[in-house]
């Protein structure tokens, strides 16, 4: 599996050949995107839906989200967009597999976070707070997508609480950067503090990472 982060909670991922894009910010760099098959969208809120109609055109890609960001992608002339709902699970090329997952993101009417299932397993949480709703993924997620800037999200306490719940064995912070200038390394010195032993990446912007 195929990391690479593009600021905020923008990510692409590739596994088994099929490439997403999650939550291009409206400041993305587009430039910098290659191929997208799919573009999954947590929640309605600019900060996340940003690009979608753009990109969508540009990279022929199929748009993926909650009621609210599929009646948007239509209103923008979106033409490849489809609804998802909290629990469902898309069946895609190559044996991957998208669930939507409900969080706790209360400004938002649909917010979903997406594990996506292909050579590892991802979790993107979206915004989100801590949440015991998550110790039911326990061991199940090679890698997580966490929010930590305290602004409408988790802050590294409650991020560090969802990485003890779920138990990744791969975490990369997320929700910094573009909009507020918080400090990864507070996580990992939470993470240290509370013993929990997880591979920490600081992801830096447009590098590749391998999982």
């Amino acid at each position: 599996m195929k990391i690479i982060w593009y600021g905020h909670s923008c990510f692409w991922i590739e596994t088994k050949g099929v490439k997403f894009l999650i939550d291009p910010y409206p400041e993305v760099d587009d430039d910098k995107i290659g191929d997208v098959d799919y573009i999954l969208i947590t929640h309605e809120h600019t900060d996340h839906y940003g690009k979608v109609e753009l990109l969508s055109r540009l990279r022929d890609a199929t748009v993926i989200g909650p009621k609210q960001v599929y009646l948007m992608a239509v209103a923008d002339g979106v033409t490849k967009v489809r609804e998802i709902d909290a629990g469902e699970t898309i069946e895609l090329e190559n044996g991957v597999k998208v669930t939507a997952i409900y969080v706790e993101h209360p400004s938002s009417q649909y917010p979903l976070g997406y594990i996506i299932e292909g050579d590892k397993t991802v979790f993107h949480t979206g915004d989100t707070y801590s949440t015991p709703a998550f110790q039911r993924l326990r061991g199940k997620i090679d890698v997580l997508l966490v929010p930590i800037s305290g602004r409408s999200t988790a802050n590294e306490r409650e991020a560090a609480q969802i990485i003890e719940d779920i138990r990744p064995r791969v975490v990369i912070p997320m929700h910094y950067g573009v909009y507020n200038d918080e400090d990864p390394s507070k996580l990992e010195r939470e993470l240290r503090k509370r013993r929990i032993w997880v591979r920490f990446i600081k992801p830096e912007l447009y590098k590749e990472i391998e999982v």
